[in-house]
């Protein structure tokens, strides 16, 4: 009994021992301690600090790279660990080549969280971060990171079709597609990287970090890591498109060499535009435009000076001459024209129309870009020779019917071809312009000295039916159309995406838009590839195709030259479409030169090495051609 005793007599001292000492614990932290605790409840808070993503790469086709990531060394500060900002300012002048007034401004940016680490120099040397580092008790508050940067492979291929990245602005943060984004992330500005930003963007991450209340950081609480972005397979053929640059900028470099007798000087040929399509798919396998722009000076961001130097030259880099930019599309647009005037019965298959050297309706004359009368001819052989006297009438006709209030027939056509209107290109694209009655209207309340007249006159329509006149059209809209006929009568609707992948997983095949039906008879159509056919063996498109394996690859074709009224005036706009093999089509190809001559004499030699390249076929030297329409 007395053991037990005792033992309960010193267990009860343990635990009154363990009593007091948790209750003078409580005491402590209630009272002591109280003004401590409140203050951390009250100001101590988690914020979330992003984890970038690594954004998902673009690649050909054939699985090249057109676009990746690399790692690039960058200099950050930590805000809240700043000791001394203007001294630590000062040191890092000489270190990153940057003036105090640039570090103080990337400091200051309002996009990177106050607690997170603000970039204040990308790109810099290991040696850079190698004397940070050896010097880091003078750079409190100063890291050096690795984080990735977006790099071309390629150099400057694909430079519009692929765009670029920069820094999300307010105005983009309250969109809907934008929709958990922050200030401060990179997107897709351009091209693929902004139509396909969703996929290629990746998930954020979160770093949750405690803060006091002057958003010092405590300590790290946990972390949730980033999810890759998808990679983006396009469509792209990474070989044809590096041909069809260079075969572009050696034709433009050939056109300057060029006298024009007109103009009294050599070709200007200041800027193009090439594409390569597959016309029953709409997959665009090559799409170039010069002057271009090296998307690698985006990376890290854009300096304000730089972009401006680059929105405001005059040759305007920037823009895709595919797809956004509009002109004249000149011959090239008579194919809607015959297939309009076929099927209104205002020209039959087998009819036969004259082609003088001129055409006069009511007061006003139109020539033919031949000053020789070509005697009577077929609907094929008209485009061959591309007779605008024997198209003149047939807009006539059109404008009569019109002034009959029996619509606007060859405008109807033209959107039905694909004209007016986007094509639906996800990189975006230009409508274009089938001008009409009532665009004449609107245009002159706008524009009244440039547009005098309110009322459609016959001109209008007859100079459309060349396409001359107010009808605009981008290389990619004339593609279409000749996809029309290649394919035997539906309009594609051109893409670049074919699919997306992840880690090398294929993840199924990217949306597309099925081809529309287009309202033209097929035995139309097989007339208008008579005349294509024609072109290159002994039409306006001969002397470019001399020598070329017509046996082995069939080419169906058409030249254009388009004018532009203008003042001062331009030299003349050259263009040449084409379609190959002519019976079994597999590419369509259309090749458009700023003030570079005529189609058959510039545009042409372009596409044909294009086409050499396309078919494996030796590639020939660009050599300009005869001047013909």
């Amino acid at each position: 009994m007395v053991n037990i005793r005792i033992r309960l007599t010193a267990l009860g001292m343990v635990f009154v021992s363990l009593m007091s000492a948790l209750a003078v614990r409580l005491w402590f932290l209630q009272v002591l301690a109280y003004t401590d605790y409140a203050n951390a409840a009250e100001f101590n808070q988690v914020k979330l600090v992003p984890i970038a993503p690594t954004r998902g790469r673009i690649l050909d086709r054939n699985g090249v790279e057109l676009v990746r990531n690399r790692p690039s060394l960058t200099v950050s500060v930590r805000r809240d660990a700043l000791a001394d900002r203007d001294i630590i300012i000062e040191r890092l002048v000489p270190v990153l080549g940057l003036t105090a007034a640039q570090i103080a401004d990337r400091i200051d940016d309002r996009n990177v969280l106050p607690y997170a680490a603000v970039p204040v120099a990308e790109e810099v040397s290991e040696d850079v971060v190698t004397y940070i580092k050896e010097h880091q008790s003078e750079f409190p508050g100063v890291v050096t990171e690795e984080r990735t940067a977006r790099e071309y492979p390629q150099g400057l291929m694909a430079a519009h079709l692929l765009g670029y990245v920069g820094e999300i602005n307010p105005d983009q943060v309250k969109q809907d597609r934008y929709k958990g984004y922050r200030l401060g992330a990179l997107v897709g500005k351009a091209g693929i990287e902004g139509a396909y930003e969703k996929d290629l963007h990746g998930k954020e991450g979160q770093l949750k970090l405690e803060v006091d209340s002057t958003s010092k950081v405590i300590r790290e609480k946990g972390r949730s890591e980033p999810e890759l972005g998808r990679d983006v397979v396009t469509s792209i053929d990474s070989r044809i498109q590096a041909v069809v640059e260079a075969s572009l900028l050696l034709g433009l470099t050939k056109a300057r060499t060029i006298f024009d007798k007109e103009s009294q000087k050599n070709y200007l040929a200041t800027a193009g535009g090439a594409v390569v399509m597959d016309p029953i798919n709409g997959e665009i396998i090559a799409m170039a435009s010069l002057p271009t722009f090296d998307p690698a000076m985006f990376t890290g961001g854009i300096s304000r000076a730089n972009f401006d130097a680059l929105a405001n030259d005059p040759a305007n880099p920037l823009i895709n001459r595919v797809t956004q930019a509009a002109f004249p599309p000149g011959s090239t647009f008579k194919i809607v024209t015959t297939a309009a005037a076929l099927e209104d019965g205002i020209a039959t298959r087998g009819g036969k129309y004259n082609c003088p050297a001129s055409y006069r309706f009511r007061d006003r004359t139109f020539r033919n870009w031949k000053s020789t009368d070509s005697g009577v001819i077929s609907v094929p052989q008209a485009l061959i020779d591309s007779c605008d006297t024997v198209f003149y009438p047939w807009g006539a006709e059109f404008y009569k019917r019109f002034a009959a209030k029996r619509g606007e027939g060859l405008q109807a056509y033209a959107r039905d071809f694909g004209f007016g209107h986007a094509t639906g290109l996800e990189i975006g694209d230009k409508a274009g312009r089938v001008p009409d009655a009532e665009w004449l209207k609107t245009i002159h309340k706008r524009s009244p000295k440039l547009f005098p007249n309110t009322v459609w006159l016959p001109g209008y329509t007859i100079n459309m039916s060349i396409g001359q006149g107010d009808v605009l059209a981008t290389p990619l809209q004339v593609a279409n159309s000749f996809a029309v006929i290649a394919n035997g009568g539906t309009l594609p609707v051109p893409h670049v995406g074919l699919k997306l992948m992840l880690d090398g997983q294929d993840l199924g095949p990217l949306p597309s838009t099925p081809p529309r039906k287009v309202g033209v008879a097929q035995s139309n159509i097989e007339t208008i590839r008579r005349g294509l056919e024609g072109v290159p063996t002994t039409g306006t498109a001969r002397g470019a195709f001399l020598g070329f394996p017509f046996d082995r690859v069939s080419i169906a074709a058409k030249t254009g030259t388009a004018e532009l009224q203008t003042r001062p005036p331009k030299q003349p706009y050259s263009w040449f479409a084409a379609y190959a093999p002519a019976k079994d089509p597999r590419y369509v190809v259309v090749i458009m030169l700023e003030e570079g001559g005529h189609g058959g004499e510039t545009a042409a030699p372009i596409a044909r090495r294009v086409i050499e390249a396309l078919f494996d076929l030796p590639l020939s030297d660009i050599v300009p051609a005869a001047r013909t329409d």
